[in-house]
């Protein structure tokens, strides 16, 4: 199998690297949030902030209710209550589509249910209690999957959260560009890039201000772009030390600029 989706095995799907270095992105956010922190300090205080960013720390930060459960077990924790919930991951209709669906109570069971159209599911005691339903996970994943296996997963779980349960779809990559949420939160705006012929959709508004407006928006820089400009303008050099610079090849700069 060729995990980049070559024509030779007629994947549908080809490998994004996005999917596989979740610490990355994460931490860059993270990093973004941090820096307008240390602005906001220098702007109250004049000062300056040191900032250090460990990506595994962050990364273990995604994991904070596992491992505090653990370390909660090893110092011997008077009562440490398990999840009652049942969290599903289904089959959808499709080439390896699937969804995630909750049930966190006897009450969103009794919904599921009716959206699965078997009301007598609801009494049916293998499914009827929370300890029923964990008692019995293989059976309840049988019935989740029979079911969502004929829709897809946007309908499976667009069914499920209008019945109030918490459900949502599997998205690969391309899919975000559809997605209702993000979307509505305008998220994402098309650019265009001057080393690349087609337009691009780019994540321009990570979030809603109130009082913040839009920043300009521009493609990434390209090498050596802005060298004039920032020695210039923020180092206060001259132009003429800057081009000595660039002439003796301590600094690069792009052609036109």
């Amino acid at each position: 199998m060729d995990v980049r989706g070559s024509p030779k095995d007629g994947a549908r799907h080809p490998f994004y690297d996005a999917t596989t270095i979740f610490p990355d992105h994460v931490v860059g956010r993270v990093v973004a949030i941090l820096a307008l922190a240390a602005l906001i300090h220098r702007d109250r205080t004049g000062a300056g902030a040191h900032v250090h960013v460990s990506q595994a720390e962050v990364v273990v930060n995604q994991l904070d209710t596992l491992f505090v459960t653990e370390a909660a077990r090893a110092a011997g924790a008077a009562e440490i209550r398990d999840d009652i919930s049942v969290h599903a991951v289904c089959p959808c209709a499709g080439d390896d589509e699937w969804c995630v669906i909750s049930i966190r109570s006897d009450d969103e069971w009794r919904c599921a249910a009716l959206v699965f159209d078997k009301p007598e599911l609801a009494e049916d005691l293998r499914f009827a209690t929370a300890e029923a339903r964990r008692a019995n996970r293989a059976e309840l994943s049988a019935v989740l999957a029979a079911w969502t296996s004929t829709h897809s997963p946007e309908q499976a779980a667009r069914l499920m959260q209008s019945a109030g349960l918490a459900a949502g779809p599997m998205n690969r990559p391309p899919d975000l560009l559809e997605d209702p949420q993000l979307a509505e939160r305008q998220l994402f705006s098309t650019m265009v890039h001057p080393l690349i012929a087609r337009q691009m959709p780019a994540e321009t508004g990570p979030a809603p201000f109130r009082h913040i407006p839009h920043a300009p928006q521009r493609p990434a820089p390209q090498a050596g772009q802005d060298t004039r400009a920032i020695c210039q303008e923020l180092l206060g050099m001259s132009p003429e030390h800057i081009e000595q610079l660039i002439a003796e090849g301590v600094l690069f700069a792009a052609a036109g600029t």
